[in-house]
C-alpha cells in the first residue's frame, strides 16, 4: 500500500499512527488475497452447492488468469533486461551484483507479483558478507509513504506474521527511513514493543515500488467476473451431460414391470411392447449451438479484456510475417508499454540506490543515470525481417544498439568483446603485420567485391 501525506505529517507520525496505517493494511489486503487465490486456481465456482444433493455438481476451474499473469510476464520479461553503460567500472558492479542475485529470476517474480495484485516492493539490504541483495516485498507485507505528490519514499513499515514454537502469534515490524531503521515485536496481538534501532547506511529508504500501472490494477482484475461466468457454464454443461447419462428410464402401459424385467431388458438390449406401451428416457434438452455461441463469447471476451492473443486460435500461425504478428499482439504490446515505463522507474532507483552503497562501501562515485535500461519483447518474431533490419541500419547506428535489436543477444557488451576476441584470433593466425597473409586475403577480397561490380555495371 501506498500512502500519500504532508511532510510535516510524515515526520509527527507516532505509534499509534502507524497501526492505524497497518490496521488500514490489513483491510486492504483482502483484495491481493482474492487476486492471489485466482491465479492459484481457488476461483467462486469451487464454493457453489446445489439444494438437491443428488443432482451432479461439477465444478471446473479454467484458470484464464494464470494465463493472463504467465503470457504477460513471459512476453515482458522473458528475455532478460539489458543494461548499457559508458561507465565499464560501473557496469562491472552493476554486473557482479545483478549476477549475484539472479538478477533475471528475481526481475520475473517482481512483474509476476504485479501483474497479480497490481504492485509490488523490492528491499536492498547487506547479506554477512557485506554483499548488495535485494529481495520481493509482497504488497500486504509493506507501506510506503511518500510526501503529497511526490513518488520517493520518507518511510517504509514492513510487517511479518509469524508463530513461535507455542503457536504463538508474533507480529514483526520494521520502520525504515532514510538513515535508520526501528524494530517492533508483538506478541498475540498485543501493543508494539520497541527493541532496536540500527542505523542501515542507504542514504535513502532502501525499498523500491514496481508499479503494473498509475491505478495499480492487476492484468486479470478486471475479468474475473467473466472467468467466473465462463466456469459455470462449463460446470452446467458437464450437468447437463452427467444428468442425462444418468438418466431415469420411464415405461408407460406395459402392466406389471418388475426390477428384473428392467435388468433383463438391459441385458438383452431388446424389449416387446404391447399395444399402447411406451418406453423413453427422461433427459434435459440442451440447445447445443446457443450454448457453444455464448461459451465462444465469454472465450473471446476474456482474450480481448484480457490483452492477450488466443494462441489457440487456427489463424494464428497462418500468416507469420512481422506486421502480422505485430497487429496480433498489439494489445499485449500496448499494456507491456506501460509496464514497462512503470518497471523501468522502478529499475532506475534500484541502480541508485546500489550506486549509493557503493559509494558507502567502496568510496566511488557512480552515477545511476549513466546506466541505460533496455526491454525486449518475448514474443514471436520474423527473424529473417529482423535481420534485414539490423543490416540496413549499419550506417546510422553502432554495432552495440543494433545488436540490442537482436532478440536472441541477452547482452550486447558481451557479444561484442567476443567478436573482438574472434577478430584478434583471426589477425593473430594470418599475422599481424601490414604485409601479413590476413591484410593480403582482405584485400583480394575487396579486389574480388570491386570486379564483381564492375561486372554488374
Amino acid at each position: 500500500m501506498i500512502v500519500h501525506m504532508e511532510r510535516d505529517s510524515i515526520a509527527e507520525l507516532n505509534d499509534a499512527d502507524i497501526k492505524k496505517l497497518i490496521d488500514e493494511q490489513a483491510s486492504a489486503d483482502l483484495k491481493y488475497d482474492r487476486l492471489q487465490e485466482y491465479y492459484e486456481g481457488k476461483h467462486a465456482i469451487l464454493q457453489t452447492s446445489k439444494k438437491d444433493t443428488t443432482a451432479p455438481n461439477n465444478r471446473l476451474v479454467h484458470n484464464v488468469p494464470k494465463y493472463i499473469t504467465n503470457s504477460f510476464v513471459g512476453c515482458f520479461v522473458g528475455k532478460p533486461v539489458v543494461y548499457a553503460s559508458q561507465n565499464d567500472e560501473l557496469m562491472a558492479w552493476l554486473q557482479n551484483i545483478f549476477d549475484y542475485n539472479d538478477e533475471q529470476a528475481h526481475n520475473a517474480e517482481l512483474a509476476k507479483c504485479c501483474s497479480i495484485g497490481g504492485g509490488c516492493f523490492e528491499m536492498l539490504y547487506l547479506d554477512e558478507d557485506a554483499e548488495i541483495r535485494f529481495a520481493k516485498v509482497p504488497p500486504y507485507q509493506g507501506i510506503m509513504i511518500c510526501a503529497t505528490g511526490e513518488d520517493v519514499p520518507l518511510l517504509f513499515i514492513r510487517i511479518i506474521h509469524s508463530r513461535d514454537k507455542n503457536d504463538n502469534k508474533i507480529d514483526r515490524m520494521e520502520v525504515w527511513d532514510a538513515a535508520v531503521c526501528r524494530y517492533y515485536i508483538s506478541k498475540n496481538g498485543g501493543n508494539f514493543q520497541l527493541y532496536d534501532e540500527q542505523p542501515h547506511y542507504w542514504q535513502d529508504v532502501p525499498f523500491v515500488y514496481y508499479g503494473n500501472n498509475e491505478e495499480g490494477v492487476g492484468d486479470f482484475e478486471d475479468v474475473i467476473s467473466l472467468v467466473d461466468a465462463y466456469n459455470l457454464v462449463q460446470s452446467n454443461t458437464a450437468n447437463l451431460f452427467q444428468y442425462n447419462d444418468n438418466a431415469i428410464l420411464k415405461i408407460s402401459r406395459l402392466g406389471d414391470v418388475t426390477s428384473q424385467n428392467i435388468r433383463d431388458m438391459k441385458e438383452l438390449g431388446a424389449i416387446i411392447l404391447e399395444d399402447g406401451g411406451d418406453i423413453e428416457w427422461l433427459i434435459k434438452e440442451l440447445n447445443d449451438s446457443a450454448l457453444e455461441n455464448y461459451k465462444n463469447r465469454l472465450w473471446r471476451d476474456m482474450h480481448i479484456f484480457g490483452g492477450v492473443p488466443d494462441l489457440s486460435d487456427e489463424n494464428f500461425g497462418n500468416n507469420s510475417s512481422g506486421v502480422a504478428l505485430a497487429y496480433k499482439f498489439s494489445a499485449m504490446e500496448q499494456i507491456c508499454a506501460v509496464k514497462e515505463r512503470k518497471f523501468k522507474r522502478g529499475l532506475q532507483r534500484r541502480i541508485e540506490l546500489i550506486c549509493n552503497m557503493l559509494q558507502v562501501i567502496r568510496g566511488a562515485a557512480y552515477d545511476w543515470r549513466e546506466v541505460d535500461i533496455k526491454f525486449r519483447r518475448n514474443k514471436p518474431q520474423n527473424m529473417l525481417e529482423t535481420a534485414q533490419i539490423v543490416q540496413m541500419l549499419a550506417d546510422i547506428l553502432s554495432k552495440e544498439s543494433r545488436l540490442q535489436l537482436l532478440p536472441n543477444v541477452d547482452n550486447p557488451q558481451d557479444e561484442l568483446e567476443r567478436l573482438q576476441t574472434e577478430q584478434a584470433a583471426e589477425v593473430s593466425a594470418f599475422g599481424g603485420g601490414e604485409s601479413s597473409g590476413y591484410n593480403m586475403l582482405a584485400e583480394a577480397l575487396a579486389a574480388a567485391e570491386a570486379t564483381s561490380e564492375e561486372d554488374k555495371l
